[in-house]
């Protein structure tokens, strides 16, 4: 029965272990310093990068790590992309081994940075969607990168401006586990933007936050572009054209460096819908299309929304209604892109396989944890089972007490050697507990009480230095006795210690409380042993028959 349970018990603990191993490959110290320099001094990280020769690297690990980072640092350094042969050489590498997570989620999103810059905006959804599924749940960075490409791409090719809002959303939330004030400020700006056409969130509280974070980071040109996209969307909507012209004049006058088409159009937009028409086609007139930084479809359409206005307040409704069907068709050749419902469409399959993945997960684990639940159960079980066992054992030997004739103690000790000192510490205690138990004050005494005494008393049997011992003071005094039965093959090493037992001189109720065995038990496994052994007489009898023997040889060799 303890053979049972214990199997169970490491059953049990094998099925709610989690083993790893595996070690980090140490990298060439000058790719891990370049590493180090990349997020806030990427000019010098890829000037490290550039000049370390890929025949210097001694491993495949060296070599893809410096692909990596000659990729991104190329990226972070604004070197459009021409090829995407160094960063496929990197994403090879770290595919096929699995204890490079960080730097497979990076090759994913770098691999999709230069698809969208080689003009394969598709392409790229599909390795951010790669890069998602691969982050660590605690990679914050690179899971924050990964939403603002995707709300980048989202952004930039006019999709849906919810999931862009909520894309941003995610990615500040990371950024705002990392502490990095720069990308904070891209979310914050990129979500006004988003609020503005959506009118979720507060459009104006969102475009503060950036100004103030680029405050913070004393970055004019972040600056600039906040109060510029502020007024826009104040003269949008119309909540404050005073404050939208206030500000919009406040960039002209104190920006000069950074004017562009976007303010230009800000203050035409601004003037024609006050009234104010020379004003506005001032603005409008110094517009350069040819500079344009943007969709030069969207500066068009504005253009032409800004002049349906002008003519509309000049009375002119034919022109006004020419300009506002040239910006609708505009606005709906950029809306109705094929590409962005592909783009759209990847994302969305990606999600699809996520969650099911997710949910086989789920599912496993559902049975992994009903698997331990009923393992649990069992082995519970099993040690109520053993514990009532022995209980029950315990009230059969207290009920036979009455009955014993306690053993020869002085005989019985006098047979052991000096150096059986095991031996000698069992009977002592077997023999003190067995007064304690027929003594007539003691007759109350409770089975938990009975077996916590045998327990603190008598010897751990379980100790194999025990049964050694007793093997070898049997062995001594009686011819090996002992060995000579242990060459029968249906003996097992159970039986010899209810022999070596019996072969002392225990009673069959002193071997039940030292063994943990109902009395009836040990009267039935004597017969079984008898019959093991081939003989018709009491094992006691021939046992001390076979030591009779084995004495008389020894005594007759001593002479």
């Amino acid at each position: 029965m303890r053979g049972k349970v214990v199997i169970l018990l490491v059953a049990w603990m094998l099925v709610t272990m989690v083993a790893g191993c595996g070690g980090a490959h140490r990298y060439d110290g000058r790719l891990v310093q370049a590493d180090s320099l990349m997020p806030h001094d990427p000019d010098s990280a890829l000037s490290l990068v550039q000049g370390i020769s890929p025949d210097s690297l001694p491993t495949p690990g060296d070599r893809a790590y410096r692909d990596l980072l000659l990729t991104q640092g190329r990226y972070k350094c604004y070197i459009t992309a021409t090829s995407d042969s160094d960063i496929n050489r990197a994403l090879a590498y770290y595919s096929h081994h699995s204890g490079e997570r960080e730097k497979l989620t990076r090759a994913y999103i770098y691999k999709g940075a230069v698809m969208e810059e080689l003009g394969y905006p598709d392409s790229a959804m599909t390795y951010y969607k790669k890069a998602e599924t691969t982050a660590d749940p605690s990679d914050y960075a690179n899971l924050g990168q990964i939403n603002t490409r995707i709300g980048d791409l989202y952004r930039e090719h006019y999709i849906d401006p919810q999931i862009c809002f909520d894309k941003y959303s995610q990615a500040l939330h990371y950024y705002l586990l990392t502490g990095n004030k720069r990308l904070q400020f891209d979310c914050f700006f990129h979500m006004g933007g988003c609020s503005g056409i959506t009118r979720i969130g507060n459009p104006e509280n969102l475009l503060k936050h950036s100004i103030q974070l680029a405050n913070e980071l004393n970055d004019s040109s972040k600056i600039f572009i906040s109060k510029e996209l502020l007024c826009r969307q104040l003269a949008y909507y119309g909540d404050s054209m005073a404050m939208a012209k206030q500000i919009a004049l406040h960039c002209l006058d104190d920006y000069p460096d950074f004017i562009n088409n976007d303010l230009l159009l800000d203050l035409a937009e601004i003037y024609a819908k006050v009234g104010k028409l020379d004003s506005a086609r001032y603005y409008l007139d110094f517009v350069d299309e040819d500079a344009a930084d943007g969709s030069l479809e969207q500066i068009r359409t504005r253009r032409f929304e800004i002049l349906s206005e002008m003519a509309l307040f000049d009375g002119d409704s034919i022109m006004s209604s020419y300009y506002d069907m040239l910006s609708h068709q505009l606005s709906d050749s950029i809306l109705n892109s094929k590409l962005k419902y592909k783009i759209k469409q990847i994302e969305r399959s990606f999600d699809r396989q996520h969650q099911n993945e997710v949910n086989a997960k789920m599912g496993i684990l559902h049975w992994i944890i009903l698997i331990m639940a009923v393992l649990t159960v069992i082995v519970i079980a099993l040690l109520i089972i053993e514990h009532l066992r022995r209980a029950h054992n315990t009230k059969a030997i207290i009920k036979e007490l009455d009955n014993i004739n306690l053993i020869h103690a002085n005989e019985l000790l006098g047979q052991i050697d000096a150096h059986d000192t095991a031996i000698e510490h069992l009977i002592v205690n077997l023999i003190s507990i067995l007064k304690t138990c027929v003594n007539p004050s003691s007759k109350q005494i409770s089975s938990a009480q009975l077996a916590r005494q045998i327990k603190e008393s008598i010897v751990d049997v379980a100790d194999e230095g025990f049964w050694n011992e007793l093997r070898s003071h049997l062995d001594h005094k009686h011819n090996n006795v002992i060995s000579i039965i242990a060459q029968n093959p249906d003996i097992s090493k159970k039986d010899l210690k209810f022999i070596e037992l019996s072969c002392c001189g225990f009673s069959y109720l002193e071997i039940a409380m030292i063994l943990g065995y109902s009395p009836r038990y040990v009267l039935n496994k004597r017969k079984i042993i008898a019959q093991k052994m081939g003989i018709q007489a009491p094992l006691q009898d021939h046992l001390n028959g076979l030591m009779e023997i084995g004495q008389d040889n020894r005594d007759y060799r001593n002479q």
